[in-house]
C-alpha cells in the first residue's frame, strides 16, 4: 500500500514522536551522580538523628552501618565525578587538537602573506599606489590595498583566536586533570576510611560478642550466689529453736523503728534490677549501703551469730538469728568481730564495712530473711 506523500510524513511523524529518546551517556552519568548525591543526602540526615537517640549497642552499630554506607556511597560518587570529569578530559583534548590545527593553519597562512610581502619588496602593498598611473588606476589600487588589509586582518583575528583558543584549550584540561588527580587522592583516603570503619565494625560485633558471653557468665554467677546463700539460709533454719535471744522479745513488734546497720548512701536497694553492664534482670533480697573502709557494721536487734566467716561472692557475713523466725545478714565485712554460737546484744559491732567480691566501692550489704523469705530491710529500719 503505497502513502500519500504528506501521509507519509504525518506517520513518520508521529512515530518519532512515540519513539523514546534514549539518554546521552553524559546525560546517564548525570543521573547516576544525582541519585548518589541524593542517598547520601539521605544518610547524612539519617546519621544527625541516630547522634540524638541513646548509645546503646544497637545505636551504636547502627550508627558504624551508616557511616560505612555513607562513605561507600559517597566514594561511589567519587568514582562517578572522576568518570564524567575524564569523559570531559577526552572531549578537552579533542577541542585541543582542533584548536591546535586551526591555530597551525592560520600560521602557515600568515607565512604566506609575509612571503608575499617580502615579494612586493621595500614599500609592500604600497607599490600597488605607486603603480597607478591615472585616477582610476589609482582607485582601483586603494580597493586592492583594502581588500588586501582586510584579507591579512582576518588571517590575524582568525591566529590570535585560534591561540586564545588553545591556550584556554590547555588551561580547562590541565584543571580537569588536577581535579582527577585530586578526586583519586580523595578516593585512596575514602578507601582507607572504609577499611578502618569495617574494622572498627569487626572490632565492636567482636567486643560485644564477647560482653554477651561475660554477661551470661556474670548472670549465671549472680544465679549461684543466690543458690549458694539459699541453701545456707535452710540449713540454718533447720537449726534453728525459734527462740528470741533479746531480753526486749521478738524482733517483730520494733519493724520500721530499728536502727540502720551503719549510715551510708543507699548504693542498691530492694527487689528487680536491670543490671547495671548487662541487659539482663536480677533480683536482690536485701541493700547495700556505700561506706568507707573500717567503718563499725551495727547489729540492728539482739540475736545469736548463727553465722560469721567467709561465703563466696558474699565475702565475710555474719548472720545473726533474732528467734520467732527472722534473721539478719551483713555482708562484704572487712572483717568479722564475733563469733558462732555468741550472744550479740542490739547495737554491737558484727563487723567492719569492706569490699565486696567483684566490686570496687566499700560498704555493707544487709538483708532480713522472715521465715526464710526475704523481705524489705528499709521497711525494718527507720
Amino acid at each position: 500500500m503505497k502513502w500519500p506523500p504528506m501521509a507519509a510524513l504525518l506517520v513518520g511523524a508521529s512515530l518519532a514522536a512515540q519513539t523514546p529518546a534514549v539518554p546521552s551517556a553524559q546525560e546517564q552519568r548525570q543521573a547516576d551522580l544525582a541519585r548518589i548525591q541524593a542517598r547520601i543526602a539521605a544518610l547524612e540526615q539519617k546519621l544527625a538523628e541516630s547522634g540524638k537517640n541513646v548509645a546503646t549497642a544497637e545505636e551504636q552499630l547502627k550508627r558504624l552501618d551508616l557511616k560505612l554506607e555513607l562513605a561507600t556511597e559517597e566514594n561511589r560518587a567519587l568514582a562517578a565525578r572522576r568518570g564524567e570529569l575524564s569523559a570531559r578530559l577526552v572531549a578537552l583534548s579533542a577541542e585541543r587538537e582542533k584548536a591546535a590545527a586551526a591555530a597551525e593553519k592560520s600560521k602557515l597562512a600568515l607565512v604566506a602573506r609575509a612571503r608575499v610581502l617580502h615579494r612586493f619588496g621595500r614599500f609592500g602593498y604600497f607599490r600597488i599606489l605607486l603603480e597607478a598611473r591615472d585616477v582610476r588606476a589609482f582607485l582601483q589600487s586603494v580597493d586592492r590595498l583594502d581588500a588586501l588589509a582586510r584579507r591579512d586582518g582576518d588571517l590575524l583575528a582568525r591566529d590570535r583566536a585560534a591561540r586564545e583558543r588553545l591556550s584556554a584549550d590547555l588551561v580547562r584540561e590541565q584543571s580537569v586533570k588536577k581535579e582527577i588527580d585530586q578526586l583519586y587522592a580523595k578516593s585512596r583516603r575514602e578507601t582507607v576510611r572504609i577499611a578502618a570503619l569495617r574494622e572498627e565494625r569487626e572490632q565492636f560485633l567482636a567486643r560485644q560478642r564477647r560482653f554477651a558471653s561475660t554477661g551470661r557468665e556474670e548472670v549465671v554467677s549472680l544465679t549461684d550466689k543466690a543458690a549458694r546463700l539459699e541453701r545456707l539460709l535452710e540449713a540454718l533454719a533447720s537449726q534453728s529453736t525459734g527462740e528470741t535471744a533479746s531480753p526486749s522479745g521478738s524482733i517483730r513488734p520494733w519493724k520500721g523503728v530499728l536502727d540502720w546497720p551503719a549510715r551510708g548512701t543507699l548504693i542498691e536497694t530492694f527487689g528487680r534490677h536491670r543490671h547495671p553492664k548487662f541487659d539482663a534482670w536480677t533480683l536482690s533480697n536485701g541493700i547495700a549501703v556505700s561506706l568507707p573502709p573500717g567503718t563499725p557494721v551495727r547489729a540492728v536487734y539482739a540475736g545469736k551469730a548463727v553465722y560469721a566467716q567467709w561465703l563466696a561472692e558474699y565475702g565475710n557475713l555474719v548472720i545473726l538469728d533474732h528467734g520467732d523466725g527472722v534473721l539478719t545478714l551483713y555482708a562484704w565485712l572487712q572483717a568479722v568481730s564475733v563469733v558462732p554460737g555468741s550472744y550479740v546484744p542490739v547495737g554491737a559491732t558484727v563487723g567492719l564495712a569492706g569490699v565486696g567480691p567483684g566490686r570496687e566501692e566499700s560498704g555493707v550489704y544487709f538483708e532480713v530473711r522472715d521465715r526464710q523469705k526475704a523481705s524489705d530491710p528499709v521497711a525494718w529500719l527507720r
